[in-house]
Formats: C-alpha cells, sequence, structure tokens
C-alpha cells in the first residue's frame, strides 16, 4: 500500500514539474491553464477595434469587454515608452540609476534651482519621484495623484485650512495658485 503511495507521489511530482517545464511559452501555458480552468483568456486572440464604445447587442459580454478605451489609460515617460532603459539605469548592475536624483531627470528636464529663489521641498531635496512616477502615470506630467490629493500626501488639510484665505478652497486644485516646484516667496504663489 505504502509502495503504490509512494508511486502517485512521484507520478503526481513529474507531472507538476512538466507542467512548469512546458509551460515556459505564453502559449503552451495558455494551454496547460485552459485544460484545467475555464475562461482562461487567450494570449494570441486579437482585441476587437471599433469606433463606437457601445458594443451591439448580438455580441457576448466577453467581446463587448475587448473594446479599447478612447482615451489611453497612461502616460508614459518617453524614454520608458521607447524601451530605452539604458537612458537612466546603468543595466550591469541590476537597474541602478546612472545618476542620482534630481541631477538624472536634469539631463533633460529643467533645473529648478536655477528659476527659483525659493524650492518646494521634495524639489529642494531633489526627490522629483515623491510628485512623479518615472514610467507611467495614469495623470498628466505623470504624476502619482491628482488635485489636491497630490498636495494633502504630505501636507495636512487641517493645517491648510487655518489660513482664512482657504476657507472656501473646496475641490480647487492647489497649483490654481501655488507652483508645485518653486517660487519668489515661501508660499510659492505662481
Amino acid at each position: 500500500m505504502k509502495k503504490c503511495k509512494s508511486n502517485r507521489l512521484n507520478h503526481l511530482f513529474i507531472i507538476i514539474m512538466l507542467m512548469f517545464i512546458l509551460a515556459c511559452s505564453s502559449g503552451n501555458r495558455y494551454k496547460w491553464l485552459s485544460f484545467f480552468f475555464d475562461d482562461v483568456p487567450n494570449p494570441n486572440a486579437k482585441i476587437a477595434k471599433t469606433d463606437s464604445l457601445q458594443a451591439d447587442s448580438s455580441k457576448s459580454a466577453f467581446n463587448a469587454r475587448q473594446i479599447r478605451p478612447s482615451k489611453p489609460l497612461y502616460i508614459f515617460h518617453a524614454p520608458y515608452q521607447e524601451k530605452a532603459c539604458d537612458d537612466c539605469h546603468d543595466l550591469a548592475y541590476s537597474s541602478r540609476l546612472l545618476q542620482p536624483q534630481p541631477q538624472l531627470c536634469y539631463q533633460c528636464h529643467e533645473d529648478f534651482k536655477e528659476q527659483f529663489a525659493v524650492l518646494h521641498g521634495p524639489v529642494a531635496s531633489g526627490h522629483c519621484t515623491a510628485c512623479h512616477n518615472p514610467h507611467m502615470a495614469k495623470n498628466k506630467k505623470l504624476l502619482k495623484r491628482k488635485g489636491q490629493q497630490l498636495c494633502l500626501y504630505c501636507h495636512e488639510l487641517s493645517d491648510i485650512l487655518k489660513n482664512d484665505v482657504h476657507q472656501d478652497i473646496d475641490n480647487t486644485d492647489c497649483t490654481e495658485c501655488h507652483n508645485p516646484h518653486g517660487g519668489e516667496d515661501e508660499y510659492l504663489l505662481n
């Protein structure tokens, strides 16, 4: 009985190992997964292209989900989109940056130290990625958050509302009055 149980375990182990070996490509992985599970998306399936976001009622719900949105979901940093990783990263050393921030960013982008008398904290300390994603983001200018949420990640709303000028700001974007990079005074007013 023990020998039979041992043989079954050995066979199961061999089958599992074969699955891992054969599942190296997306096509093989799809074959294995679709054998065991229903509704596994085919990696080779073409996405339906249409000018309208309205799905034809005769089409299945699956086909309606494949319609591409008219607005891109992400905004890409140019070097990332062009797969020019080595513009910023030293690929020989596990994707280490070629230079520290902000010097790396200033290779292509403006150096705010020369433009403003007073710099915003993250800019002054050289942490561009405190606010910007270096690869891609859902927000314009590769911002990590939208509107007030970007500023409220570091600044306390209760402290902001102590200033009478801010009493009626509601959802006003902070950048309507303040420059996020720097200014001529401590309040970074536009």
